[in-house]
């Protein structure tokens, strides 16, 4: 039978089961893998082979209208229908967690299309102590399964003890200590793998969810910095900015790099302010290409080709993706060579033109504009070694 739940009705205990009294040793310490599923047949057989070490695999479908339960059910993993009305993502992991048996120590939250690497059990217990709480694994980002290459990488707090943790928030939910004193513990050594799902539905269908979040909780900075980026990304730019700037004036907001990237959305929102957030943007967090590169597009619109020079440079600079969500893959391409390129030039700096106009066409390579703005530097850089007068244009 479904276990119908509605927010505040089902059961989840928050007994403390003291760790004092257990016996530590590798595979003496239980653990159950558990999540949420709705229509992830695709994934099913790669998460339950990659949690196959854990005591318990516990999946709580929502309502899967493919073979999801039916591929779980024959994988050995133990599967609850349950119906959350209405819809909240925290209600329904809250509910799935409820259903891990007493007996466990530690549980793994891991959605369907993520996998562990192999080993992690043993990895688990050597990092784990009576008086863990909780604990940080790496989370690498990958576009596919089979190419290895991580698009970005994060620390994430994936295990947490059987007691004292639960959900909130009705999307971008997150575990929360319920208990008197948490105690992380983290292991770069567990890894847990994401792939790149294009199929599935984008986060702005979670747009009602997050108004409730925000309504809920409007001090939470996290949401608020959320729910203007999709409020931008909606085309609701007065409210999106709104939401931007509280975001910025709450003492929560403290991470430099996501406060860099909230001015940079501004900018774009109020064009006859943008010079301004893109400094404020830079001032923030220097050590992004994102804003060297946003700085850059401003100057060359102006033709500012000193200004133009200077912020290609410093973005230039930047070799160090941060790793985070935030990162833009479209800042590593040739854009950033090719204006700093076009400003040599401008400024009759031919070396510097040529060396970053060889790089912008090595990033793209099939670009004729790029080619021929290469060709032209190349024959101003002899011309000016001859002894000749460079020509400006």
């Amino acid at each position: 039978m479904p276990i119908h739940t509605s927010p505040g009705r089902y059961v989840l205990s928050t007994e403390h089961t003291p760790f004092a009294h257990r016996s530590y040793g590798r595979f003496l310490v239980k653990v159950a893998v558990y999540t949420i599923a709705l229509n992830e047949a695709a994934n099913v057989e790669r998460w339950a082979n990659s949690a196959v070490d854990a005591d318990y695999r516990i999946v709580a479908d929502t309502g899967s209208t493919d073979d999801t339960v039916a591929r779980l059910t024959a994988a050995g993993v133990t599967v609850h229908r349950i119906a959350v009305r209405p819809w909240r993502f925290d209600d329904a992991r809250n509910a799935a967690m409820a259903l891990i048996p007493p007996d466990v120590d530690v549980c793994c939250t891991m959605d369907m299309d993520r996998f562990l690497e192999p080993g992690w059990r043993p990895k688990l217990e050597a990092a784990w102590t009576p008086e863990t709480t909780a604990l940080y694994c790496q989370t690498v980002y990958r576009s596919s399964v089979d190419d290895p290459t991580p698009l970005r990488s994060w620390p994430a707090k994936n295990f947490h003890h059987r007691w004292g943790y639960r959900f909130k928030r009705p999307v971008h939910e997150a575990l929360f200590f319920t208990g008197d004193r948490e105690v992380t513990t983290n292991s770069n050594d567990i890894v847990m793998f994401e792939v790149q799902d294009l199929t599935k539905p984008t986060r702005s269908s979670y747009l009602p969810l997050m108004e409730v979040a925000h309504k809920e909780d409007p001090d939470d900075a996290q949401i608020c910095f959320w729910l203007g980026r999709d409020l931008m990304w909606a085309n609701q730019q007065e409210r999106a900015v709104q939401l931007l700037e509280r975001y910025l004036e709450l003492p929560t907001s403290k991470w430099a790099e996501e406060r860099s990237e909230a001015m940079r959305y501004i900018a774009r929102m109020r064009p006859e302010q943008k010079l301004s957030w893109l400094d404020k943007a830079r001032m923030e967090a220097p050590h992004r290409r994102e804003i060297w590169l946003d700085l850059a597009e401003e100057f060359h619109g102006k033709a500012d080709w000193l200004n133009l020079f200077w912020a290609s440079t410093n973005g230039i600079e930047k070799t160090y993706r941060t790793g985070s969500y935030l990162d833009d893959a479209n800042c590593w391409g040739f854009r950033l060579y090719d204006l700093g390129a076009i400003a040599a030039w401008r400024l009759n700096v031919m070396d510097r033109a040529v060396e970053w106009g060889q790089r912008a066409l090595n990033l793209d390579p099939e670009n004729n504009r790029l080619k021929n703005n290469l060709q032209h530097f190349c024959q101003l850089k002899n011309i000016a070694q001859g002894g000749a007068t460079v020509k400006q244009f």
